[in-house]
């Protein structure tokens, strides 16, 4: 299925390391004109690297998304290297270590608000109104299935669930102007070696090991984890004029194991 995604211009937050570089690497691989953006230069190369190497278009920016002025100057440049934005993916996200809610500390959760909430929140300011003026564009932004409510993530889980909030405001108060926003809610993915950079945050270990892996899967309807290709063959429906009567709804990529309604 053509999805009709040649030619778009299409920012990657976090798109150089694990479910962010499956979502550039496929878009790419339809046509669009990817620019990653991410804190992660090496990473970024490497993926860029790739893409290109595999006949795709992709340029890397340098940029920490909760930096707000840096945010706009990327934005921009995007734009003005690149084209006009039609999609936005708004991808960096952080766990940490799975740990129960008073076990955590309030710089913990100051993390998690700048690299869960505050960035997707942060990017999509900047990113927006170019979009409402030519009255077009898509936003996907990634959640997570602790966004449901999921034990030893609470700080993870709550600005997950602010995504969700976020993104359906954004459809309800941006629908008039051509703009679809949807989220994408990714089970546990666990990323190959290559798909990490040294300077990613999946690179820090979150507390899990085999047999808790191995839990969770037992508990997965279909038994077996998503991969990072899942989670981005999701993002690219939602980002696609297949998906044009699609907006404030969220899909969770995770074998069942969760079930929003």
């Amino acid at each position: 299925m053509d999805l009709g995604l040649a030619g778009k211009v299409v920012i990657v937050t976090g798109g150089a390391s694990n479910i962010g570089r499956a979502i550039s690497q496929e878009f790419a691989r339809e046509g669009a004109v990817v620019a990653i953006l991410d804190r992660d230069a090496a990473q970024t190369r490497k993926t860029v690297g790739e893409i290109k190497d595999a006949g795709g278009q992709a340029t890397g920016y340098d940029l920490d998304v909760s930096d707000v002025d840096a945010t706009a100057a990327s934005v921009a440049a995007v734009e003005r290297e690149l084209g006009e934005v039609d999609v936005l993916v708004n991808n960096v996200g952080w766990n940490g270590k799975a740990e129960f809610f008073l076990n955590l500390t309030p710089e913990r959760w100051q993390k998690a608000f700048q690299l869960n909430l505050f960035s997707t929140l942060n990017v999509t300011h900047a990113v927006l109104p170019r979009m409402v003026e030519r009255r077009r564009g898509a936003v996907v932004s990634i959640a997570s299935d602790a966004a449901f409510g999921e034990f030893r993530m609470a700080d993870y889980g709550a600005m997950k669930a602010g995504v969700l909030a976020f993104t359906r405001t954004i459809a309800k108060e941006y629908g008039r102007y051509g703009i679809r926003a949807n989220a994408v809610a990714p089970g546990l993915v666990i990323p190959p070696p290559e798909a990490v950079g040294e300077g990613s945050l999946w690179s820090i270990d979150i507390g899990m090991g085999p047999k808790e892996v191995q839990n969770i899967e037992s508990g997965i309807p279909l038994r077996r984890r998503s991969e990072a290709v899942d989670i981005a063959w999701s993002v690219l429906f939602f980002a696609s004029d297949r998906a044009r009567q699609l907006t404030g709804q969220v899909v969770s990529v995770s074998g069942g194991f969760a079930m929003p309604r």
